[in-house]
């Protein structure tokens, strides 16, 4: 109950926008096309920032969970994850090439 709880306290916002009603969405959370949001931050947990911002969006059948975090030089991420398996779809922002260099070693 508890997890039902905090999706729907997140969706809250976008049901007064015409989106997916509250019945749809336990539904599709229900029937698995949806993961629980726990799921969706603990995907996150692996990304290199803080999330600011989850939207939850149907598109064409497809359910997305997309995610808006800033990392530790304040540049915005935009994640995109199927709802359904939490792959990740797309990924946008600018100077994203820290999150696939490592850091030079520092100089003795």
């Amino acid at each position: 109950m508890n997890r039902a709880l905090g999706l729907l306290a997140l969706l809250l916002p976008l049901l007064a926008h015409g989106e997916p009603s509250e019945a749809q969405l336990q539904q599709a959370v229900s029937e698995g096309r949806v993961k629980p949001f726990h799921e969706v931050m603990a995907a996150a947990a692996h990304l290199p920032g803080r999330v600011l911002r989850v939207d939850l969006t149907e598109q064409q059948g497809v359910w997305l969970y997309e995610l808006k975090l800033i990392d530790h030089e304040n540049s915005v991420i935009k994640v995109g994850y199927r709802a359904d398996n939490l792959e990740m779809v797309w990924l946008k922002g600018h100077h994203l090439e820290h999150l696939f260099i490592p850091p030079a070693p520092a100089a003795e």
